[in-house]
């Protein structure tokens, strides 16, 4: 099947569709911690009679809102992170991800429970300082509603599943003419000379009445719509609003940094090393003891003899423990170590360990002036979210009925805030919050005068409005956008003039006269631009972009162009030459990283292509959802 699938991935459109799926692949990715952490009973959907819970579904929901939210914070609209918006498109790559899961098994991918330990204690999240942190992970797990039992599950599942993609985008590769193919296009280089003939120089002589500038304005009214506009007062609390009027004296600081010395745990961690044998084979156990007692070197005999890929190449090394991050037997033995010595063999459900103690850390409170910044700026935080808190239960009763905000925001002592006219959608900082804009353009709001409710964007971030004045849409009248107007047809008029010039200056051009001459006697710069790739910005974006839409030149020739850019200036291009890439012109290294990306493209559009195979095979069966 996957050679089939290479067979019909050749050639440059096939590079464009694989950057596309690697694209996709990118962006969307495939959900690993998804449909195996088990949960409430009710399913969604069953694939290949493999359910797929509700419970699973709610927290891929969460996961995806957190990482938009992330993304682009709290302004966000509503409707886009929305259960209902989510759950389609959530749903869909759960359901990919249980088939690329199945595949994963059915393959034979397993993990070894040390290198799913090894990939638990590497996670930044369950980290301090960069160590393993247990009661860290035990309270990440208990928000995220996992246990320490089904966890290592799921990233169990996760490294296999892992493994298996790459074991299909590490297995792709490109070939020569593919590369010689991407090479020639995207390396293409063309010479040509240009002059621009810049309309702003006619602007103050080109003239526009006023029958014009009306007549326009009528047969072009759809440009000049105006949305519904309202411009409001607000109140907008933050604990941030209080924070930098709160003083914090050394003896409240002092006092807290006892308190945090008298309950600082000094954690014993200990950092171990294994050699792993899966399964227990007692002449292969004996000959690794009598190596071991024999002095030789503990790292070498486990890069030999370890059936742990996770920590082989390291020597053993797994890392730190402070006495639950690995099975009971292992961590007892662990325990009765001295450090640089190795146990003999320990049994346990992944197989037969030896173990040795790397290294023993014991942690030592920090310093008053190292604790002294941040507690200061936790005992802040906290005074700033008790004020914030107080004054938000205040706020809707201060503000409800009110003629104006100004008195609530005297009485609880932050800043009235205001703004100008804004529509729903060009609304700025706060004001372009979904909540937000949904409140102020309501008919309980903007006709009938009334204070919005308090609006909680957020656990920390709330806002009360009222409207101030309002717009209703329509046409912009014309005394509003003359201006405009007047500039919009003189540009025209003078890109229309400098077209007629530009069509005369091409005519001399084909007929034979020398193109500097005659930008010298015109009083343009002539500009030559000698091996020029695709692409640029602004105008010289515009004038390469053209350049590279023109035929190639006959030899001996060229091809002339007049075009206007999107100001209304008008270029004369004179097309001289045209090469395409060559893959041979460029380095060793270049051909390499080139080949080496093309592979990975090809790479992706393969575990995309599969993805799409192995769900279009699978039984998906949708539970319906109730009204």
């Amino acid at each position: 099947m996957l050679q089939s699938m290479r067979d019909n991935l050749k050639g440059t459109a096939a590079i464009i569709v694989a950057a596309f799926f690697g694209f996709i692949m990118v962006i969307g990715g495939i959900d690993f911690f998804s449909g195996a952490s088990g949960g409430a009973a009710d399913a969604v959907a069953e694939v290949n009679g493999e359910k797929i819970t509700n419970l699973d579904l709610q927290r891929a929901i969460q996961n995806r809102r957190s990482m938009i939210m992330s993304q682009y914070g709290e302004n966000v609209p509503a409707d886009l992170i929305s259960d209902e918006q989510l759950r389609e498109p959530v749903l869909r790559q759960l359901i990919s991800s249980s088939v690329m899961r199945q595949a994963a098994q059915e393959s034979g991918m397993v993990m070894s429970t040390a290198a799913v330990n090894k990939a638990i204690t590497d996670i930044p999240a369950f980290q301090v300082n960069g160590t393993f942190d247990a009661q860290l992970y035990r309270d990440a797990l208990r928000r995220m509603g996992y246990s320490t039992a089904n966890f290592p599950q799921i990233i169990e599942s996760d490294l296999a599943l892992q493994q298996y993609a790459d074991s299909v985008t590490e297995s792709a590769f490109t070939t020569r003419a593919d590369a010689e193919q991407v090479v020639a296009a995207s390396m293409e280089e063309r010479d040509f000379n240009y002059v621009v003939m810049p309309v702003q120089e006619l602007l103050a002589s080109t003239e526009v009445g006023d029958a014009e500038v009306e007549q326009f304005y009528q047969e072009n009214q759809g440009k000049y719509q105006r949305p519904e506009q309202v411009a409001v007062e607000y109140i907008e609390l933050t604990p941030e609003v209080f924070a930098a009027n709160i003083d914090i004296s050394e003896e409240d600081v002092r006092s807290q940094y006892n308190q945090e010395v008298k309950s600082f745990g000094s954690d014993l961690r200990r950092r171990a090393a294994h050699i792993l044998l899966e399964d227990a084979d007692q002449t292969k156990i004996e000959e690794i003891q009598s190596k071991l007692n024999a002095g030789e070197d503990f790292a070498e005999l486990a890069k030999t003899y370890s059936e742990d890929v996770g920590s082989r190449e390291e020597g053993g090394d797994l890392g730190f423990t402070t006495g639950d991050v690995f099975p009971q037997a292992f961590e007892e033995a662990l325990a009765s170590l001295e450090v640089g010595q190795v146990s003999t063999p320990v049994t346990t459900d992944s197989g037969t360990h030896f173990i040795k103690l790397l290294e023993v850390e014991q942690s030592e409170p920090p310093t008053f002036e190292e604790r002294k910044g941040a507690i200061e700026g936790q005992l802040r935080a906290a005074a700033a979210e008790s004020e914030f808190v107080d004054a938000l239960s205040r706020l809707a009763d201060l503000a409800y009925n009110a003629d104006n905000l100004a008195g609530p925001a005297e009485e609880l002592g932050v800043p009235l805030k205001t703004s100008g006219l804004f529509s729903r959608s060009s609304g700025a900082g706060v004001l372009a919050n979904s909540q937000v804009v949904e409140s102020a353009f309501s008919a309980e709001v903007k006709e009938d005068g009334n204070t919005s409710d308090v609006l909680n964007l957020t656990n920390e971030h709330s806002v009360v409005l009222r409207v101030t004045e309002s717009k209703e849409a329509g046409t912009y009248p014309l005394a509003e956008v003359r201006e405009q107007i007047v500039e919009q047809l003189k540009r025209d008029k003078a890109s229309e003039q400098l077209a007629k010039q530009a069509e005369a200056l091409k005519g001399k051009l084909a007929a034979g006269e020398d193109f500097a001459k005659l930008a010298e006697e015109q009083g343009l710069t002539l500009e030559t631009s000698e091996k020029t790739r695709r692409g640029g910005f602004g105008e010289r974006g515009e004038i390469n972009n053209k350049a590279f839409t023109l035929p190639v030149p006959a030899a001996g020739s060229g091809e002339l162009s007049v075009f206007a850019t999107s100001n209304g200036d008008q270029v004369v291009l004179a097309l001289r030459d045209v090469r395409e890439g060559n893959l041979s012109q460029q380095s060793k290294e270049q051909r390499q990283a080139l080949m080496q990306q093309l592979a990975s493209v090809n790479g992706g559009a393969e575990l995309a292509a599969i993805q799409r195979f192995l769900s279009d095979q699978a039984q998906v069966e949708l539970t319906p959802q109730s009204e």
